[in-house]
């Protein structure tokens, strides 16, 4: 029986080559326990033997002959389930891993695919299938190939078309789990954490059959369950016909003949266990899905599928080339920007044949970039080996420190976008044997270096066929629909790109929608022939034929241009969070476009236009799904980035020309000399740098309106340098290690968005700060030294969202008789007069409202929060408050999401807020760190009818949770993490007691 590699966890039965394969199936094997003495790791092939003949391998000797040689594709999954051995604890960690092996391998799932699981491996089957449908409704994780895995799965799960199982427990079983309890014995073992999984009515896999039951509803997925039907000596039926059958419908068939293990070993063809398999899988395989559903999210299909098959076998080999003993070794792929040097390093970076070779080895990706923090890269860098950061500011004594470290492990490490030999020279640190350093440059040079030898892979544009189809997929629905009309156009076009796959794809998705030859596809096809011909260079050609993509998004809206500018505001490969964006936009004005609409629905929609064009990268799969804003952030890709700066330069030749001044992450020390000439400019930004001080003179810049000056470690701020932008609207100033602030920030009355966030030295905020009446957005986060705010923040009567979350010092005032309040606590060292919560309760535009700290001498919220009725989200964090006012629940009619986080004396809950018409708009409810809190009340029918969302984490007095919210009508998900013992019985009792609650609650640790 021929075998794949060993190290593979996927293992390609047929066809025998890895080569490029035109299938029209696929089938994927799932197998089960391993049971057997010694630790095998072969079960992935032998589960799948003909009976009486171990040596054949029957899914690969005959099911190719009976499918067809050409037609199918079969596969066979390994991963350590061995009762004494496995290191897996739950299902669902060897699903997850699976998930990430074939998401993100270089096979691709376009054609029908029929999963079939033996006994334990029918419980992990149905576990991935369920990750692939969380995973491609969502990806919130940050890697650098996320958004190619949510597309990976979105598309594997649309082409399931058929699921079979071979003995699988889906409702556990007794004489199983006792079966393998003897064994454990035999190997003087007593607990094996996998076959909770197995064990009758366990209710983790209740759910998992809810939700994979579901799936097949909603898919269209057909089941074939076959049985046991003779009982193995001493033990009996394992796994019986009742548990091996629950499932969403389908055929059923009990293999008499054949006990657990032998159930999935057909002797022969003819037998009933291959031959209506057989037929199951040809109807299966008729099923074609492919192309059943619009490709409206095509943009986000990976250019792998367009010449990158080559480059990824060859740097494979290169890489997997020498032992794990080997000396370290370097690979370079090197090539012009926009190319696919980085998508061809994700391919890489998630490959099983790479992962197999470098088992054991630690997996490090670093984008480095044209101006890179090194101190930044090596604190990710200890992070990553799980090191603590080095308390040193030297960079070489921290430099040593990694490569004293990095020379005793095995390290995979890419660099990607590396460019000067400086930053190669002080990240070239993966030492140890058989480590190796994948890098991509546009600096060939940088690779042609003799120490260290570095083995070189040249990537070119695409070929004139990869670059029509590539420009197909983005500017036709579906690509092999071109209208005649539009063919010679449409290719001409497609050549003028001249193989580039970013301008193919910005320049295709432009065109996305246009019909007509001589308005719309003739008069851009000659704008760029004529760039062609002004163009001095490779990299100016990319540029102009961006711009033109560029300035086509004033079809869709007029400010989409300057929305893709802002971008370039931020450092290379930096993620922008969306309410960053979101205040930003508003304070300068640029949304919402209408008197009416509403902001942040603007802002999706503008963020949806850009990233639906290619001109930002997101983390998410769909940007209008205004649920999950709170998972997306924004970057540029570099090539797009130095677009922007292209059309920058472009607009001035000399600082004081430009609109727009960026220099953002460059390592600056000061503020740059030439910005302080009279400068036209009307956004500045330096986030990101090393300045330490202001320009003590005013700066002539009367049309200024945005300042950004994030992330750096400015200990002063002048007055007079605030006082040079009277027309300023956006002010950022997170991450300052300055104590005080100038009267003058009194000075901006224009001011809408000021952020002040981790300025950890910051003690308190100028009384003129009454003078901010427009301002709307005060960010306060994080601000660990604030004892109080002035009593002038009563003049800010426009604020809609105010923050202080992690401000643990702040101290808020007693409200008196007279109206005024005072920090009794603080009148010895701050004389001032200070704000209290009924002061900031009279903002009563709040919609956003995030405070902690205490109040002095006080243990209630005040009275006038009813006030706040536009209040959408509420996060209280206020240590010594005990009680919260019953009316909460009846007054804020608004209020979609309310948290309750570090209220150490908090000891109940008022009955209000869980009774009739209870907080009717109330979403998600979470109460965190709440150690004195001992239950939550009952509920009464008509309670938070739209609470989808319920969490409870480090709830330590909690005895236990109600029966009663089961009703709870739109309750969807509910955590309960670290809680205590006591509260998580009450949990699994109510999940036996009602099978409503079995289908909320999630989570529980």
């Amino acid at each position: 029986m021929a075998a794949s590699s060993s190290d593979w966890p996927v293992h390609q039965l047929w066809p025998p080559s890895r080569g490029k394969q035109t299938t029209e199936l696929d089938v994927v094997l799932f197998h089960g326990l391993q049971l057997t003495a010694n630790n095998t790791s072969d079960a992935w092939s032998s589960t799948w033997t003909q009976r009486g003949h171990a040596d054949v391998c029957w899914p690969q000797e005959w099911l190719p002959f009976d499918l067809g040689e050409e037609a199918v594709r079969i596969f066979s999954v390994s991963y350590n389930a061995h009762v004494v051995t496995s290191p897996h604890d739950h299902v669902w960690e060897i699903a997850h891993n699976l998930f990430q092996t074939l998401m993100n391998s270089r096979y691709e799932w376009h054609h029908p695919i029929v999963l079939i699981g033996h006994s334990f491996g029918g419980l992990v089957l149905k576990s991935l299938v369920v990750k692939l449908k969380r995973e491609s409704t969502i990806q919130n994780a940050t890697n650098p190939f996320s958004k190619v895995t949510v597309q990976h799965a979105k598309v594997f799960l649309r082409n399931v078309t058929g699921v079979a199982f071979y003995a699988v427990p889906h409702a556990g079983s007794s004489n199983f789990t006792e079966y393998v309890n003897k064994l454990l014995r035999c190997y003087n073992r007593h607990h094996c954490g996998i076959m909770d999984n197995i064990r009758p009515w366990q209710r983790d896999m209740e759910q998992l059959s809810e939700d994979f039951d579901r799936i097949v509803t909603e898919n269209e997925i057909s089941i074939y369950a076959f049985g046991e039907g003779r009982p193995m000596e001493q033990v009996g039926i394992l796994v019986d016909f009742s548990s091996a059958q629950r499932s969403a419908g389908g055929n059923s068939y009990v293999v008499e003949d054949a006990d657990h293990m032998e159930v999935c070993k057909p002797p022969t063809k003819e037998h009933p266990s291959y031959a209506l398999l057989l037929q199951f899988i040809i109807t299966c395989g008729k099923v074609a899905r492919g192309c059943d559903e619009p490709l409206q999210e095509v943009h986000d299909l990976p250019e792998s599928t367009f010449g990158l098959e080559s480059y990824v076998e060859r740097v494979e080999t290169l890489l997997a080339s020498e032992g794990k003993n080997a000396a370290p070794r370097y690979v370079g792929v090197w090539g012009m920007g926009g190319v696919g040097k980085t998508l061809l390093l994700q391919r890489v970076y998630g490959s099983p044949m790479v992962h197999g070779h470098f088992q054991g080895a630690k997996f490090v990706w670093l984008t480095v970039g044209q101006s890179p923090d090194i101190m930044a890269l090596y604190h990710t860098l200890s992070s990553k080996l799980d090191l603590g950061p080095e308390k040193t500011a030297n960079p070489e004594d921290y430099k040593l420190g990694l490569y004293n470290q990095f020379r005793q492990r095995r390290v995979f490490l890419v660099l990607d976008d590396v460019w000067q030999d400086e930053a190669f020279d002080s990240l070239d640190l993966a030492k140890g044997k058989g480590s190796v350093t994948l890098l991509t440059t546009r600096n060939l040079s940088l690779l042609e270096r003799s120490s260290p030898p570095i083995r070189q892979e040249h990537m070119t544009p695409l070929s004139k066929e990869d670059s029509w189809s590539l420009f197909c997929v983005h500017a036709f629905t579906p690509p092999s629909n071109v209208p005649c009309e539009l063919k010679a156009l449409a290719q001409s076009m497609a050549e003028e790109c001249q193989g580039l796959p970013l301008a193919l794809k910005v320049i295709g998705r432009a065109m996305f929608g246009k019909t007509s030859p001589g308005l719309q596809w003739e008069p851009l096809l000659k704008k760029l022939r004529e760039s062609r011909v002004q163009e001095r260079s490779v990299e100016e050609g990319l540029y102009k034929r961006l711009k033109l993509g560029y300035d086509l998004l004033s079809e869709d809206d007029r400010r989409l241009k300057d929305c893709f500018l802002y971008f370039a505001a931020f450092p290379e490969d930096h993620e922008v969070g969306f309410d960053e964006i979101l205040w930003g936009w508003i304070g300068e004005g640029l949304i919402p476009g209408n008197g009416g609409d509403d902001p942040r629905a603007d802002a999706f929609s503008l963020l949806s236009k850009l990233w639906r064009r290619s001109f930002i990268e997101s983390n998410v799969e769909d940007v209008e799904d205004e649920h999950i804003e709170r998972f997306l952030w924004f970057k540029l890709h570099d090539v797009m980035r130095d677009l922007a700066f292209y059309i920058l330069n472009d607009s001035g030749t000399t600082p004081a020309e430009q609109l727009y001044l960026y220099r953002a992450g460059e390592n600056l020390e000061e503020f740059p000399q030439e910005w302080e000439a009279i400068l036209k400019a009307q956004r500045l930004s330096l986030q990101w740098n090393k300045l330490k001080s202001l320009p003590e003179r005013r700066i002539c810049a009367p049309e200024l309106v945005s300042l950004l000056l994030r992330g750096n470690p400015i200990v002063s701020l002048p007055g007079s340098f605030l006082r040079s932008f009277q027309k300023l609207r956006v002010l950022n100033l997170a991450g300052g290690e300055f104590w005080y602030l100038p009267e003058q920030l009194g000075d901006l009355k224009d001011l809408v968005w000021l952020d002040l966030s981790n300025c950890e030295n910051l003690q308190t905020l100028p009384d003129a700060i009454r003078k901010l009446h427009v301002l709307k957005y005060l960010n306060l986060h994080g601000c660990k030294s604030l004892k109080y705010l002035p009593s002038g923040v009563v003049g800010l009567t426009s604020l809609e969202d105010l923050c202080t979350t992690y401000s643990f010092e702040l101290i808020w005032a007693k409200h008196t008789a007279s109206g005024m309040a005072r920090a009794e606590l603080l009148s010895d060292i701050f004389p001032t007069v200070a704000a209290s919560l009924e002061d900031i309760c009279g903002f009563t535009l709040l919609t956003k409202l995030r405070i902690f700290g205490r109040i002095d001498g006080g243990m209630e919220l005040p009275h006038n929060i009813s006030a706040l009725t536009n209040l959408k989200t509420l996060k209280l964090g206020l240590v010594n408050v005990k009680t919260l006012p019953a009316w909460m629940a009846y007054s804020l009619n608004q209020l979609q999401k309310l948290s309750l986080w570090n209220m150490k004396r908090l000891e109940y809950l008022p009955k209000s807020f869980t009774s009739c018409n209870a907080f009717p708009a109330l979403i998600e409810f979470k109460i965190n760190d709440c150690e004195s809190l001992v239950e939550f009340p009952e509920v009464d029918e008509g309670a938070l009818p739209n609470l989808r969302a319920l969490e409870f984490v480090l709830c330590h007095s909690f005895g236990s949770l109600p029966l009663s919210l089961e009703l709870l009508p739109s309750l969807r998900k509910m955590n309960v993490l670290y809680c205590g013992e006591t509260m998580k019985d009450s949990c699994r009792i109510n999940c036996e007691k009602s099978s409503i609650w079995r289908k909320f609650c999630q989570f529980i640790r």
